[in-house]
């Protein structure tokens, strides 16, 4: 028995069995080849993850985000739910900066690898995700830096 070659818009395979000369051909539906998922189910969008996010206010608002999404895309939806602001002056949101000082949050666990999958933190549909504050090491090494050098801190207390 062997597999021929498909044409790209048919599917399904195509077994021919050859027997003293002569041959058949014949095409084999995806669900008796194995137990496992048929070839057409694979094929079928998934769908979306709709999560949402809780705001330091308490206030919140839902995103949707692909089930083998990464952090990174689940940072994009969040700043495209405020597309509609101004890109500059009044109003303008700094992302850089909101992604500096605060995270998401999943569980108690922060979300910072970018290249993290939604997976490993066991994210599912219809989950809350909440804003954490999150300090930067650059942030940490200026505070840091700046409470060493005040010399109220190095005074004698009475």
């Amino acid at each position: 028995m062997e597999v021929l070659k498909r044409d790209e818009e048919d599917v399904s395979p195509r077994f021919s069995f050859q027997k003293n000369g002569s041959s058949l051909s014949c095409v084999v539906p995806p669900f008796l080849l194995s137990p496992q998922k048929s070839l057409y189910y694979n094929k079928l969008p998934e769908e979306p993850f709709n999560l949402t996010i809780l705001k330091l206010d308490g206030s919140s608002f839902d995103i949707k985000v692909a089930r083998n999404g990464t952090v990174a895309e689940l940072k994009q939806a969040v700043e495209s739910v405020f597309s509609n602001f101004p890109k500059t002056g009044t109003g303008k949101v700094s992302w850089s900066h909101v992604w500096g000082h605060f995270c998401l949050s999943y569980d108690g666990r922060k979300l910072l690898t970018d290249s993290d999958l939604l997976g490993t933190y066991r994210i599912k549909d219809g989950d809350k995700l909440s804003f954490m504050r999150h300090v930067s090491i650059s942030y940490n090494l200026v505070k840091t830096r700046s409470e060493r050098e005040d010399p109220s801190k190095n005074e004698p207390s009475m």
